[in-house]
Parts: C-alpha cells; sequence; structure tokens
C-alpha cells in the first residue's frame, strides 16, 4: 500500500516538472529573439564595464605619473630659480652698495640724464682730476660725471665714467674724514628680508663684496697717487737741471768758435748731473 502510495507522488512530480520544463521551453522558443537580445545587452555591459574599469586605472596611473614627473621638475625648476634669484641678490647687494658709497662722497648728487651721446659723455671725461684737487673740485667733477651716468649706460664710454666715478669717490674719501655707514648700501627688502635662506645670505654677501670692492678702489688709488708724486718729483727734478743748464749757458756769454748752444747746454747739464 505504502509502495503504491510513492509511486503516485513520484509520477506527480515528474509531471509537474515535465510540465515546468515544457513551459519553460516553449516560452524559451517563443520568445528567443528577446532573450537573445537581453543577453547581448548584459554581455555588452558586461564588456563595458570591464573596459571603463581598465581606462579608470590607466588614467589613474598616467595622472600619478605626471604627478610625480611634475613634482620631481618643480624642484629642479625650483633649485634653478632659487640658485638664480641668489646670483641676482649677489650683484644687486655688491652694486648697491659701491653706488652708495659714490653717492656718499658726491654729496648732494643731481639728476641723472637719460639722454646724451657719447661726445657729450665725452666732454665730461675730456678732464682728468689731479692729486692737486681739493674735495669740492673733485665733487663737482663727479656730479657732472653723475648726471650722465644713466646715459652713459648706451654709450661705448660707460665702462669708463663708471671707472671715473670710482676715483673721484676714492679720491674725496682721502680728503675727507667721513666715515661711509654699510647700512646705507644694503636696503633692498626685497632680497633682505626674502623667504629663502640662501637669497639672504647671497644678498649679505653681496654687500661683503661691494666693501671689498671699495677697499680695493682706495688701494689703487693710493698707489696711483704715489706714482704721480714719483712722476711729478723727476719732472721737478730734470725742470731744475735744464733751469741750471740754462743759466749756466747764459752767464758764460763768451761765443765758442765750432760749437753750438745746445753743445755748451749739454756741458753745462753734464758737469751739473756730477
Amino acid at each position: 500500500m505504502q509502495n503504491t502510495q510513492n509511486n503516485d507522488v513520484s509520477g506527480y512530480v515528474l509531471l509537474i516538472a515535465g510540465a515546468v520544463v515544457l513551459s519553460v521551453v516553449s516560452f524559451v522558443l517563443s520568445n528567443l529573439p528577446t532573450i537573445l537580445l537581453v543577453v547581448l545587452v548584459l554581455a555588452a555591459l558586461y564588456l563595458l564595464g570591464v573596459l571603463l574599469r581598465r581606462l579608470v586605472r590607466s588614467l589613474r596611473e598616467r595622472a600619478a605619473a605626471r604627478c610625480r614627473s611634475l613634482r620631481r621638475a618643480g624642484r629642479r625648476t625650483g633649485g634653478r630659480v632659487d640658485a638664480k634669484t641668489a646670483e641676482q641678490a649677489r650683484r644687486t647687494a655688491a652694486e648697491d652698495m659701491r653706488t652708495a658709497w659714490i653717492q656718499w662722497q658726491l654729496g648732494v648728487v643731481p639728476p641723472q640724464q637719460r639722454h646724451a651721446n657719447a661726445s657729450f659723455v665725452a666732454a665730461r671725461l675730456a678732464e682728468t682730476p689731479r692729486a692737486d684737487w681739493d674735495a669740492p673740485r673733485l665733487r663737482r667733477h663727479g656730479q657732472a660725471l653723475w648726471s650722465v651716468r644713466e646715459a652713459a649706460g648706451r654709450t661705448p664710454l660707460h665702462g669708463e665714467v663708471e671707472a671715473r666715478l670710482d676715483r673721484v669717490a676714492a679720491m674725496i674719501s682721502e680728503l675727507t674724514d667721513g666715515d661711509f655707514d654699510t647700512h646705507r648700501g644694503q636696503t633692498d627688502d626685497r632680497y633682505l628680508y626674502h623667504e629663502d635662506h640662501a637669497v639672504r645670505t647671497a644678498y649679505l654677501a653681496g654687500g661683503s663684496q661691494g666693501v671689498e670692492t671699495i677697499m680695493g678702489t682706495i688701494t689703487a688709488v693710493r698707489a696711483r697717487a704715489r706714482q704721480d708724486a714719483a712722476v711729478q718729483e723727476a719732472a721737478d727734478s730734470l725742470a731744475r737741471e735744464r733751469n741750471a743748464a740754462l743759466h749756466a749757458l747764459r752767464e758764460t756769454r763768451r761765443p765758442v768758435r765750432a760749437r753750438s748752444a745746445h753743445a755748451d747746454w749739454e756741458a753745462q747739464a753734464a758737469r751739473i748731473g756730477r
């Protein structure tokens, strides 16, 4: 009895399963184009998702690599910029110190002319300062040169003007007792308070270099003064010998046969030189 019941249940289950399979098969066969379209759409969406993930990953990797490259380039470029700024600060400080020293020695300087030709600048250089000039005369000469300093920068005489200004300032320094305050030569806040320590250090070092240039200029002027004094002394001594020879020749007043006045002059000079 029980076996008969189990067989009946199994038959119902198989019947139901077969009906479900037949229904599914019938549904698939009747809707096959739609099902294939859905499958294709899902497959396409899956492939598109895979491609998008790869593309995003690639873009992220490229962006990271570019950022690293930019950071490295920025560090290299920043180093070059900092080095260039430091060098500019050094040169500026040296020139500022020298310019401040020249202005201090010249006193009240006139405004600089922006337009002047080479001949006009040459006229200012034509007069050469002498060792016997006093400080006021040297200042007037230096102020005349200062007025054409900017214009001389556009002429071949710029170097001569700068060298003459250095010489005049050193000559005035030797004749006066005023002490130059080096604080006047370092007042550029762009470099003195720069955020980069290397730039600040370079600016201070440039100021020291400017002071060394000033001391070198004064030393050269002193050497030139000693040379000029020696030349003047030699010229004076030679002039005295010439004057004595002419005087001795004039005192004789006795003509010598077959001899010229020039020969008598040389003979008298030779006797004086012994």
